[in-house]
Parts: structure tokens; C-alpha cells; sequence
């Protein structure tokens, strides 16, 4: 709360800063082609909370399910592992028509797909500029480090173009990647060469000085109510929500959350992380001291955690820093891609233990909606 209001007699409060952006950007070759008539699976008559940026993947999930969404592309992304339950994923791709995955690896989805294209590493490829705000403003750029290690990989702009050229709509993509970076750093007074020269580079001075910011809420002030989550149909008001799914006797909360080391799914082949992962014991699953002693597990024991969707076995790990009834997974591992030979069936993914289901006005995976059982597996 001080961070956001500051405490009476008291100094606190929050530091708000501006962002930089690229200008605008006057050759045709960068306009913006026409938007689609139709609309977007998951738009905002069905989920009003969703960004307008991103939308919600689990509604082409569903929308492949029932058979209204016919094609599926992925880029850099494992959604058949990590976004929402892999048996249902493996359903809605076999439903399909066509199924793309564009990655640097086989992953899940990529196993599942009809067609992958192959795309170079980020230190292979140059990437468009990133803004960085703050009290200063600051432009990075990712920039080519390596020559191209396989030949028939490409860059995500020679495929997005590729891909718009075989589709009929190549005369909206006739520039590469490079090109739109050089426009979007002259718009600020920074030649591309200096950018790949020196990779940060500070724009001018914006001037930054303390004052009182101005939310984009109706007051303008910072608020704890929302008109358009009440517009959803849920509470306005942050509170709190009952569980769907509440564990019986015997049974356990399970959560997840991500670890220092690794993003997601997509990291958990990388050989130096993988094995930092295996030398601490990184999958373990987490239960505390008190449960622990009922069910007679130490820590290295391997138990059984199974619920209505999935059964798995993993080690343990026994701690005094989890609440008792919970049980704790990192959610990186249990990969179940044989092409990634030091992420295969080590450990278990959490996403294989919980049912599908969306969260109602934003369309996100529940991902703590499910109650499992722990049991020591017996050498």
C-alpha cells in the first residue's frame, strides 16, 4: 500500500516514468495493411478483459476443439506443454487441418505439428529495437552475434514474408527486419550502424521531474474498482472468489510458478541449465515439514502426485516455507519430446495434472483449480 499511496506522516509512493517510442514512420512500405473483416476467435464480445495486443490462446484452443478454427500457427511458442491441459491440445491439433510450428527446437507442439520451419537462435538474427524508459530514455537492439550454424534455418522475417507471399499477401511485407529497425531508429536520431556498433545507445534527455501522475481510470486517480470488469459480469472490486475445486481429505492444493533460471517451457533442453536444474534438484516437488511427517516422506523420497486428469512421480522436496495442504511445482519440466533428449521425462509438468478450463472475461488458463493426491513410493 505505501508504494502506491504512501502512509500518513510518512514518506512513499511510487515512481512513475514515461517510455520512449519510435516515431512515425512515413514510407509506405511500413503502412499498416487492412484489417480483417472477420472477427478475431476470442474477441471481446466473449472475453472483455482479454488485451487487445494478444487475445487469448485458449480460444483457438477451443475453437480448434469444436472445430471452428481449422488452422493453427505457432511462433516461439510450446502452447501444446505449457498453455493449458497437453491431452486437449493433442486433440485440437489432430483436428485440424494444418498445424505450423516456427521454433528453434522440436518441442511438444512442434512434434504435433504437420510442418516445422525451422528459425535461427537469437544470436543469430537481428531483432527490432527496444524502448526503454525511466527517469533517462535508452534504445537497445539485439544484433546479429553468430553466423547462421544451419543452412536451411531462417530468420522470423524472411518466413513471416514468405509465409504472406505464398497466402496472396506478400505486397503488404516487401522489407525485412533491418529495414524496419533503420526506420524506427532514424524517427529518434539513431543510425542503425551506431546501434549495431554500441547496442544501447541513451536518447535525449526527457526532462523527468517528480510530480502527481494521472491514471487512465475515470477519476484519474489510482483505483480498487473496475467498470470494466463490472461490465463483465464479475465483481468490480478485488476480493475474494471460492475455490471451484476445494480438496478433500487426503488431497492437497497445488500450485505452480516459474524459476529464476528458465522461461517457461522453451529452456529446459538448454545443456548448462539443465544441468543446474539436475545438480540442485530443481523439479522437485515442494511439501511441508507437517504433511511430509504424516505421509512418512523425507526429502529425496519419490512420491506419487496424481489427480483426476494425470498420475506422476517426482523426488520431494521437504520445507518449512510452504503452507501445510499445498504442495508446490515448477512448472518447466516433464517434457515429453524424445527430440529434446536432456528435457525428456525429467521431472512432471503441472499442466498435465489440471483440467481445462478458462478463467470467465479474460479467457486464461485455471491453473490452480485442481486438488491433488501425495503418496511415497515405496523402493
Amino acid at each position: 500500500m505505501n508504494a502506491l499511496l504512501g502512509s500518513y506522516g510518512a514518506k512513499g509512493g511510487a515512481l512513475l516514468t514515461s517510455s520512449p517510442k519510435a516515431g512515425t514512420l512515413s514510407d509506405a512500405r511500413f503502412a499498416d495493411p487492412p484489417k480483417p473483416a472477420a472477427k478475431r476467435v476470442g474477441n471481446k464480445e466473449y472475453y472483455p478483459l482479454a488485451l487487445d495486443s494478444a487475445g487469448t490462446n485458449l480460444a483457438a484452443l477451443q475453437a480448434a476443439l469444436d472445430g471452428t478454427m481449422k488452422g493453427l500457427f505457432f511462433y516461439n511458442s510450446n502452447a501444446a506443454k505449457g498453455y493449458a491441459q497437453p491431452k486437449m491440445w493433442t486433440e485440437a491439433l489432430q483436428k485440424t487441418d494444418l498445424a505450423v510450428t516456427i521454433d528453434v527446437q522440436i518441442s511438444e507442439t512442434a512434434l504435433q505439428s504437420d510442418y516445422v520451419l525451422p528459425e535461427v537462435t537469437y544470436l543469430e538474427r537481428l531483432e527490432l529495437p527496444e524502448w526503454i524508459g525511466g527517469k533517462k530514455h535508452f534504445v537497445d537492439m539485439r544484433t546479429v552475434a553468430i553466423d547462421k550454424v544451419l543452412p536451411d534455418a531462417k530468420t522470423c522475417d524472411e518466413i513471416f514474408n514468405g509465409l504472406a507471399e505464398a497466402c496472396g499477401v506478400g505486397e503488404y511485407f516487401q522489407f525485412t527486419a533491418e529495414d524496419l529497425a533503420a526506420a524506427q531508429l532514424a524517427t529518434v536520431g539513431v543510425d542503425i550502424g551506431t546501434m549495431k556498433k554500441e547496442g544501447v545507445v541513451e536518447l535525449p534527455d526527457p526532462r523527468f521531474q517528480y510530480g502527481t501522475p494521472k491514471f487512465k481510470t475515470p477519476s484519474g486517480k489510482f483505483e480498487f474498482s473496475s467498470e470494466a470488469v463490472g461490465a463483465a459480469g464479475l465483481n468490480p472490486v478485488i476480493s475474494w472468489i471460492p475455490r471451484k475445486v476445494m480438496p478433500k481429505d487426503g488431497e492437497f492444493y497445488i500450485v505452480g510458478g516459474k524459476q529464476g533460471i528458465h522461461s517457461h517451457t522453451m529452456t529446459q533442453n538448454i545443456a548448462c541449465l539443465n544441468a543446474i536444474s539436475r545438480e540442485y534438484h530443481m523439479e522437485r516437488l515442494w511439501i511441508s515439514a507437517q504433511d511430509a511427517e504424516k505421509l512418512g516422506v523425507q526429502s529425496g523420497d519419490t512420491v506419487e502426485v496424481a489427480s483426476s486428469e494425470h498420475t506422476g512421480q517426482v523426488e520431494a522436496r521437504v520445507t518449512q516455507r510452504l503452507k501445510p495442504g499445498v504442495v508446490f511445482l515448477p512448472t518447466h519440466y516433464g517434457g515429453d519430446s524424445p527430440a529434446q533428449m536432456r528435457a525428456y521425462r525429467y521431472g512432471i509438468a503441472l499442466t498435465d495434472f489440471i483440467p481445462f478450463d478458462m478463467e470467465p472475461g479474460v479467457g486464461s488458463m485455471m491453473s490452480q483449480e485442481v486438488a491433488v493426491t501425495v503418496k511415497k513410493v515405496e523402493a
